[in-house]
């Protein structure tokens, strides 16, 4: 019996075989591994052209939620937005699947971006840019449908997410109360947003510093679309604020950030009167998300299987929202 694994490396030559197959392709074609986490990774040069290829993990997400990431992506480059746009293959498709030994995964073949992604050394200048380059983005996506919708409920990730959290927080009882009470107080919140109709549209999903590159012409590109789909906008926001809080841990540069996008998309006083449930319910969605991935690919940046930075936040948050 082959043992069963959760992550594969997929084989670089045999990664080059396919790509020439269903690629119109520059010869010669070489792939290299630069980086294997949630998903993997590879540069590929094809003659003089360069591109990314990302192997996604098996069993993550739908073959629809795939097939909306590629059109919206795809969407924004038409619109003039710097992303990692799909390249089209010779069937007409934005991604291909393979088996691995620990099921399907989807690959997608993307045009390369060049530049450096952001750090917590990040400027209130910086990031007031970020800020409008996130509104830029969601006002072109306003106009994007796909029938292959993938929507996003903060309430609805932490129903699937929470009871990982949880069980990891089985020895440490007060912890775990606190994840619970948060939990329902956060739902109970959102149960009160319905009558404001807040902005709902294509978001990002996890646009965090690090998935903002500042490019070789000085233009910025936003990375990572693994999360996207339709959502709350004002969500996408708090995206960035978590990863802030983590490391950066300046408010001024969250206040940058949130000025800068206010300058392209005014925010409705619905979503102004309710920033500081956003921002607690991100911490809630990414304490719970952290607890799923810790066994798929071990210690990632920020977690190291220590809850306290993730608690304190929450129980801070909780509190600033007057949900405690």
């Amino acid at each position: 019996m082959v043992f069963p694994v959760i992550h594969s490396t997929l084989d670089p030559r045999a990664l080059e075989r396919e790509l020439v197959a269903r690629y119109d392709l520059a010869q010669p074609v070489h792939c290299q591994l630069i980086n294997r986490a949630n998903n993997d990774f590879y540069e590929v040069q094809a003659g003089s052209d360069r591109y990314a290829l990302r192997v996604a993990k098996a069993d993550f997400r739908t073959r629809e939620a795939y097939t909306y990431e590629a059109a919206y992506v795809h969407h924004l480059h038409t619109k003039g937005c710097q992303v990692p746009a799909p390249v089209r293959a010779n069937d007409g498709s934005l991604f291909f699947e393979v088996e691995a030994p620990e099921g399907i995964r989807t690959l997608t073949l993307m045009h390369w971006l060049d530049g450096k992604t952001f750090t917590e050394a990040m400027s209130a200048d910086d990031a007031a840019e970020v800020g409008g380059s996130l509104a830029t983005i969601h006002n072109a996506g306003a106009d994007f449908s796909s029938e292959s919708a993938r929507v996003i409920t903060a309430t609805n990730m932490l129903d699937e997410r929470i009871p990982h959290l949880l069980g990891m927080l089985e020895s440490d009882p007060e912890d775990h109360d606190f994840y619970v009470m948060a939990t329902e107080a956060v739902k109970a919140a959102y149960e009160k947003l319905g009558p404001l109709n807040l902005p709902r549209g294509p978001v990002h999903g996890d646009f965090q510093f690090a998935n903002v590159m500042r490019t070789v012409d000085g233009s910025l590109a936003a990375l990572d679309f693994d999360s996207c789909g339709v959502g709350l906008l004002i969500e996408d926001v708090f995206t960035f604020v978590w990863r802030s809080d983590m490391e950066i841990k300046d408010e001024s540069i969250n206040t940058a950030f949130i000025d800068g996008y206010k300058e392209e998309r005014p925010l409705m006083d619905g979503e102004l009167n309710n920033l500081g449930l956003f921002r607690v319910t991100r911490d809630l969605v990414m304490s719970s998300t952290f607890a799923i991935l810790i066994n798929r690919v071990g210690p990632v940046p920020g977690f190291d299987g220590d809850f306290g930075p993730f608690t304190a936040l929450a129980r801070k948050h909780l509190s600033d929202a007057g949900l405690a």
